[in-house]
């Protein structure tokens, strides 16, 4: 199991990246220059409206920006992040071919609502990136089926249950007198990889609340994966594992909010 596939997501940042350019706060060309350094060149290769042919990524901008322009932003963000986990499904209809395919790229997907004038023509677009020797290449699904409600966890609500699951499971390690030789300087390990899950970066009109929670579910997910890959240690795999789960949701629930801002001062 890649474990760092478990708590890092660069779907979270290309889900800031595209809302705050679905939104007007950044241009398209720095948009799609931050998903080129967080996954490679990037390629529409399937959509609903050409399921074969290949295509440069800002076509997938267009067909979102074209999908979302009536869309009433009081009902929420037009664009949502989909994280999914061992024993953590993807909140998409199960069993369609957009769930199956998020379930098995390891990576999740992007949800965007769209509006039609009949009811009866009610969808949503799902992005689902795929990691190649090249890049990353796009499949857009169009979903029929009404979607699992979403948690709608607040920053604070998600802050408060990463951090009330991390001190749950520092107190069971620590009850277990574990103690480890094999990382000379933890705190450096921890340090760096925390820096590599934020690179590169976020919008710079990315809320403070969102870009908060983030640094935390880096930390928490850094400190996984050294305990678990750098330090090649799985005795504490029931403690440290129970806490992908909030480190997900805090991911998604940063990108909710940011969204949510991002639309209002759109």
């Amino acid at each position: 199991m890649d474990m760092r596939e478990q708590v890092w997501s660069p779907l979270q940042n290309t889900a800031v990246w595209m809302g705050a350019w679905l939104y007007g706060h950044e241009p398209a060309d720095d948009v799609l220059a931050a998903l080129n350094e967080l996954g490679g060149a990037q390629r529409l290769v399937s959509s609903p409206d050409d399921l074969a042919k290949a295509r440069p990524f800002i076509d997938a901008l267009s067909l979102i920006r074209e999908a979302t322009s009536t869309v009433n932003t009081a009902d929420g963000p037009s664009l949502r992040l989909v994280l999914a986990g061992p024993g953590d499904p993807p909140a998409l209809p199960a069993g369609s071919p957009a769930t199956i395919a998020a379930t098995n790229n390891g990576s999740g997907a992007l949800v965007v609502r769209t509006h039609a004038d009949n009811p009866a023509d009610e969808h949503h677009l799902v992005l689902v990136p795929e990691k190649t020797a090249r890049g990353t290449d796009w499949t857009i699904f169009k979903e029929t089926a009404p979607l699992p409600s979403p948690a709608w966890l607040s920053p604070g609500d998600a802050d408060a249950l990463l951090s009330q699951a991390t001190e749950e499971s520092a107190a069971l390690i620590e009850a277990m007198g574990y103690k480890t030789d094999k990382v000379p300087n933890p705190r450096l390990t921890v340090g760096t990889l925390a820096d590599f899950y934020d690179t590169p970066g976020l919008p710079s009109s990315t809320p403070a609340r969102s870009a908060k929670l983030f640094a935390r579910a880096d930390r928490v997910a850094a400190i996984i994966e050294t305990v678990t890959d750098r330090v090649g240690d799985h005795s504490l795999d029931p403690q440290l594992f129970r806490l992908w789960r909030h480190v997900r949701a805090a991911r998604v629930a940063g990108v909710d909010y940011a969204l949510m801002d991002f639309a209002r001062g759109a």
